[in-house]
C-alpha cells in the first residue's frame, strides 16, 4: 500500500495523492449508506396510507382565531402527509418501463423528489413557532426546486418518444395513466405547499392561495390579453374574442388555477381559427398580416352561474377536430402544431376547488362551419 502522500497512477494518466483516494473511497462508502437508508424510508414510506385533504381543512386554518396554533398544527399534518406522496411518487419513477426511469431528464426529476422527500424526513415535527418558521422555508426550498418539474419531464418522454417513434409511445398502456397520477398528484402537493407559505403572507380577499370573490369575467380578460400578445407574436394577427354572460358573478377559487386553464384554451382556439382562416401565414414565418385580423371570426367566451356550479364555455370556428381523432385529443403525446424539435409538449391538468378534475367537454356540430366548444365546468363551495 503507498504511503500517504505518494503519488499513485489513474486509468485517465492523472496523478492524486493518495489522502485524496482514501478520502475519496470513504466518502463514496458513506455516500451508499447514505442512499441505503433514504431507500428504505422511501419504501416505509409508500406503504403508508394517504389521506385526503379537503378545501374546507384548508381554508379553516387560514380562518382560525389563533392563527400561530393552527399554522402549526397544519404544518404537523403536513410533515406527516407529504413524505407518503412523494415517496408513492418516487417509487414509481423508479420503476417505470422502457428505460425511462434511466433517461436523465426523468432521473433529474427522481432527484428532486428524494431530495425534497430527504429535506422533509430530516426535520422533527413542528412543535414551536420558531420550528414551524424554519417547516415553512423548507416547504419554499420544495416549491422552487419543483417548478421546472413538467417540462423537465416532457423532455424525459420526447426522448422516449423519438426512441420508439410516435404510435408506439402513444399505444403505451403505462404511459398515459402514469402521466395522470403523477401530474394530478403534483398539483395536489404544489396546493398544498403554496397554501401553507401564502398564509404566512396575508393577502386582502385571500384565504392563503384561493381567492374568495374571484370574477371569472375578469380572469377571462386577463387571459386573453395574454393569449393575444402570444398569438401576435407568432401569427402577426389575432381574432377577437367576445365575452357574454353572467361575467359579474363571484366565486370562491384559486384565480392562477383558472387564468392557467383559460389561457392554454385560448391559444390553441386562436392557433385554430388563424391557421383555419389565414392559411398562408405561418408561424414566425414573415409574411403580412395586416388587415387579416379584422377579417377572422371572432372566438365566444360564455359564461354561466348556476346554484352549485359555474360553467365557462369557448367556442371557436377553427375548424373543429375529426371524428377519427377524438379519440386521441386527451393523449399527452398527441397534438396538430407544429413545433421545433426541441420543444417539449405539456399537457396540464387542474383540479377544481372540491379536489375533483375539472370536466372539460368537447362538442363538434355536425353542420357547416365546423366549430369546437370547450365546456369548463367547475363545482364551486356550497
Amino acid at each position: 500500500i503507498p504511503l500517504e502522500g505518494h503519488r499513485v497512477p489513474r486509468r485517465d494518466g492523472r496523478l492524486l495523492t493518495m489522502r485524496w483516494r482514501l478520502t475519496y473511497l470513504a466518502s463514496q462508502r458513506g455516500r451508499r449508506g447514505f442512499c441505503s437508508v433514504v431507500t428504505q424510508q422511501i419504501q416505509r414510506f409508500c406503504e403508508k396510507p394517504q389521506r385526503g385533504i379537503t378545501l374546507a381543512e384548508m381554508v379553516s386554518v387560514g380562518q382560525a382565531s389563533d392563527m400561530q396554533s393552527a399554522l402549526t398544527e397544519n404544518a404537523q399534518m403536513l410533515h406527516k402527509e407529504l413524505p407518503v406522496r412523494l415517496a408513492r411518487r418516487i417509487n414509481e419513477l423508479q420503476k417505470m418501463p422502457y428505460g425511462l426511469s434511466e433517461m436523465a431528464p426523468v432521473q433529474k426529476v427522481r432527484g428532486w423528489y428524494v431530495r425534497s422527500f430527504n429535506d422533509l424526513i430530516s426535520m422533527r415535527e413542528p412543535q414551536t413557532m420558531e420550528e414551524e418558521q424554519a417547516f415553512t422555508a423548507c416547504l419554499e426550498k420544495i416549491l422552487k426546486r419543483h417548478s421546472a418539474v413538467v417540462p423537465t419531464m416532457a423532455q424525459g418522454i420526447m426522448m422516449l418518444k423519438e426512441q420508439m417513434g410516435d404510435d408506439a409511445v402513444r399505444k403505451c398502456p403505462f404511459l398515459q395513466d402514469f402521466l395522470d397520477r403523477f401530474y394530478l398528484s403534483r398539483i395536489g402537493v404544489r396546493m398544498l405547499l403554496s397554501q401553507h407559505v401564502a398564509l404566512h403572507e396575508p393577502a386582502e380577499g385571500f384565504i392563503g392561495i384561493l381567492g374568495e370573490s374571484v370574477c371569472p369575467g375578469d380572469e377571462a380578460e386577463a387571459a386573453v390579453a395574454h393569449a393575444t400578445h402570444v398569438c401576435e407574436a407568432r401569427y402577426g394577427c389575432c381574432p377577437t374574442v367576445e365575452i357574454r354572460g353572467d361575467v359579474e358573478e363571484r366565486i370562491p377559487y384559486v384565480p392562477g388555477h383558472l387564468h392557467h386553464m383559460l389561457h392554454e384554451l385560448l391559444k390553441n382556439a386562436m392557433r385554430a381559427v388563424v391557421e383555419t382562416h389565414a392559411p398562408h401565414l405561418r408561424p414566425n414565418g414573415g409574411h403580412s398580416a395586416e388587415g387579416v385580423s379584422d377579417s377572422l371570426p371572432p372566438i365566444d367566451i360564455t359564461i354561466a352561474a348556476g346554484q352549485s356550479d359555474f360553467h365557462i364555455r369557448i367556442a371557436d370556428q377553427g375548424g373543429g377536430i375529426p371524428r377519427s381523432q377524438i379519440a386521441n385529443i386527451w393523449n399527452y403525446m398527441y397534438t396538430t402544431a407544429e413545433r421545433p424539435k426541441e420543444q417539449v409538449l405539456k399537457r396540464c391538468l387542474i383540479m377544481s376547488p372540491l379536489s375533483e378534475r375539472v370536466c372539460v367537454s368537447v362538442c363538434v356540430p355536425t353542420m357547416l362551419p365546423c366549430n369546437i366548444s370547450f365546456s369548463m365546468h367547475m363545482p364551486t363551495p356550497s
